[in-house]
């Protein structure tokens, strides 16, 4: 096809194409001769964010060239032995790598946006992000040799190093000399005029009317090439192609493998070979019966242990067609389709590094290892367990219905006290001086003296106990205190507290006048605290909160610690008010302990967890310990010792370290060092009761098995 405009020959130059350069060059469209046209597609290939400056255009006669090469005949310079020259050498053109086509506009037009101009397309040329802070100019300008010479175009917002010469002008201008080096400003002067006035002027030649009226020429010009773009001879730029390319993300997985999804392969499994039953003449033991056809029949299909029924034919070719033969074909396609087969990826990680980094149990030592005592006598489960707090005395309670009073260091039982019920629970009064037991059984309380060791001590406890006075005036109680008889007196009791329900628990507060009891009851009349000097028992609660399972006093300030179902709640006693709420975590609260200190509280549930609380720190648990397999029954905390303890119904104490730091900012460290065996489950029941010794790293278990062991 020819090209669709022809210019004029060289012949008949006018005087309009010598005018003035008309700015043609600059169009971006495609060039009229033919040489002008194979530049254009070159260019085109190399990309498309070339200027419109750069790019080829129909060259008007006449018009200023940029480069001689454009216009010479190569085949002549060849044969003159030179060179063919760059045909970008002599452009001196300052914007040939700007890919800002915004124009010499202000750039300050732009700072407030995020873009700096528009391409051919019409989309926005975005600045390069640039989002340096002051640190990083710093650390650029320590670490970046040229840091002194980079400068930033403003036009096109990049960052470009000056070279030796633009460095060297620079400073050549702050000196106020001159940008050439070669430029001489003391040359002397060349008169081109003489200072006489001449009569006739060098040129008196008057204006070219070209100069005052447009070029028809170049319209004619346009006119052709507006033509031709609107024929579609001319593309202004070749349309991108839209055809999405795509990658294979396994290629470069494996060098060894053809592909790296190969070793993703996982092969389908292999059927089962045909046996002897599936033979067309089976051994005759592989042949049905008819009780065994009948109760074939009856199953379910798929609790079948064979699909079909095994049957004898007296030659290959009596056998008639497999009617299930599609059916299964179809069935085993399915089994290949829908089975998930994905080969699991290994996490190559260290099982050391997902270990927390705790200290060695030996360590953390002395704790109980060991178990070195058993206390046998109790005939039925021993339910709750106490020290005295010198520690030489043990006190136990059992479901026959009896108190025993063991010594601690030979396992003896010093007294049995028959009480005509089951020992709920049983706690020793914390007081030194004084020699009282409390124990629940069914719906009392009796104060106990056992009257064992010091003779003084136990017949001082007696004359505190003679010594009340009874109030002039008899005061509404919610219970009774009733004074032993002479033959409950023999045995040892003192005085029985009286209540409505049956009782759950006893504990004493750590003076020792103070004792509060928890009924098993769901009205506000669940927990009741008792002064034994006074014989006075109070109502602190005017409604129930819910289920209460135990209560414990403060082993330091007048703190009150109420145990539900799934809280803890914290009471102070002097201020008469709720202090903290504690979220156990845990579907049902079994036991309770607090910490010497006071600051940290442990809960045993029923759901196997112990949950720690540091009371500063926050209302839920600081860690859940799930170290039993089964329900927890009891807690306890060691008086001097960093242990805790808890005993479950899986048969076993687990001893753990206890850290408590002074100071605040370190968290507690909690170890488990050792799990004590010996107890037998007996009706899925293992330990009932676990309490350390006062003084000693010791700790004693009371078992479903009726015995109690002691662990050194």
């Amino acid at each position: 096809m020819e090209q669709p405009l022809e210019l004029e020959s060289d012949d008949d130059l006018t005087d309009s194409e010598e005018s003035v350069y008309s700015g043609l060059e600059d169009s971006g469209s495609d060039s009229t001769n033919s040489s002008a046209a194979e530049e254009e597609e070159g260019e085109e290939d190399e990309g498309e964010q070339e200027e419109p400056s750069n790019r080829a255009a129909p060259k008007v006669k006449g018009a200023p060239r940029k480069s001689k090469a454009l216009g010479a005949d190569p085949p002549l310079k060849d044969s003159e032995g030179l060179s063919v020259p760059d045909e970008y050498e002599e452009d001196s053109s300052d914007e040939e790598d700007i890919r800002n086509t915004v124009g010499n506009i202000p750039m300050e037009w732009y700072q407030d946006f995020p873009h700096i101009g528009y391409d051919l397309e019409g989309k926005r040329i975005y600045k390069p992000i640039r989002n340096k802070d002051e640190l990083d100019k710093f650390l650029e300008k320590m670490e970046n040799p040229d840091y002194w010479r980079t400068v930033q175009d403003k036009m096109t917002g990049a960052d470009i190093k000056l070279t030796d010469e633009q460095v060297d002008l620079v400073h050549r201008l702050q000196k106020g000399q001159f940008g050439d080096v070669h430029f001489n400003p003391y040359e002397p002067a060349i008169d081109f005029f003489t200072h006489e006035v001449m009569i006739h002027p060098v040129t008196n030649r008057p204006a070219d009317k070209r100069s005052f009226i447009p070029s028809l020429i170049e319209k004619e010009k346009v006119s052709k090439l507006v033509h031709a773009i609107k024929m579609g001879w001319i593309k202004p730029r070749k349309p991108k192609e839209d055809t999405p390319t795509y990658y294979d993300l396994w290629a470069h997985e494996d060098p060894n493998s053809i592909l790296g999804r190969h070793k993703m392969h996982v092969p389908a499994p292999k059927m089962k070979l045909p046996g002897h039953e599936e033979s067309y003449n089976p051994p005759p033991e592989y042949l049905l019966s008819e009780e065994e056809k009948l109760a074939w029949e009856q199953q379910e299909p798929a609790e079948r242990r064979l699909n079909f029924v095994p049957q004898q034919y007296r030659c290959l070719r009596a056998v008639p067609g497999y009617p299930r033969f599609i059916h299964e074909r179809f069935e085993r396609c399915l089994d290949l389709y829908l089975c998930p087969r994905q080969r699991k990826m290994r996490v190559n990680v260290d099982p050391e590094d997902l270990i927390p980094k705790l200290p060695k149990p030996r360590d953390l030592q002395p704790f109980p290892t060991t178990q070195a005592l058993v206390y046998r006598g109790h005939s039925s489960l021993v339910r709750c367990l106490s020290v005295s707090p010198s520690g030489q005395w043990l006190a136990s309670g059992s479901d026959d219905g009896t108190v025993r009073f063991w010594e601690v260091c030979t396992a003896r039982c010093m007294k049995t006290l028959p009480v005509g019920g089951v020992v709920k629970s049983i706690a020793w009064n914390p007081n030194p001086t004084i020699c009282l037991v409390a124990v629940c059984v069914e719906q009392s309380v009796l104060l106990v003296n056992p009257c064992l060791g010091d003779k003084l001590l136990y017949g001082a406890t007696d004359q505190v106990l003679e010594s009340y006075v009874p109030p002039e005036e008899e005061r509404v109680q919610p219970v009774q205190w009733v004074t032993a008889t002479s033959e409950e007196h023999s045995r040892g009791i003192r005085l029985t507290v009286q209540h409505s329900k049956a009782l759950k628990q006893v504990t004493w507060h750590g003076k020792g006048d103070y004792f509060a009891t928890v009924v098993a009851d769901n009205s506000n009349m669940q927990v009741l605290i008792h002064q034994t000097s006074k014989r006075w028992s109070q109502n602190p609660f005017r409604k129930s909160k819910g289920l209460v399972q135990c209560v414990l006093f403060h082993p330091i300030r007048p703190y009150f610690f109420v145990a539900t179902q799934r809280y803890v709640r914290v009471y102070n006693l002097l201020k008469q008010e709720l202090t903290k709420k504690l979220m156990a975590n845990c579907k049902w609260v079994s036991s309770m302990a607090i910490h010497p200190a006071g600051d940290n509280v442990i809960c045993g549930s029923y759901d196997s967890k112990l949950a720690w609380f540091d009371l500063d720190l926050s209302t839920r648990p600081y860690q859940l310990l799930r170290h039993h397999r089964k329900a927890l029954r009891s807690v306890a905390f060691h008086k001097h010792y960093p242990l805790f303890a808890s005993g479950s119904d899986d048969g076993t104490v687990i001893v753990c370290h206890g850290m408590v730091y002074n100071d605040l900012l370190q968290n507690p460290l909690l170890v488990p060092v050792k799990v004590l065996k010996g107890h037998t489950l007996t009706m899925d029941l293992g330990v009932l009761d676990v309490v350390f010794h006062p003084t000693q790293p010791w700790v004693f278990s009371s078992g479903a098995d009726g015995t109690v062991r002691l662990y050194t």
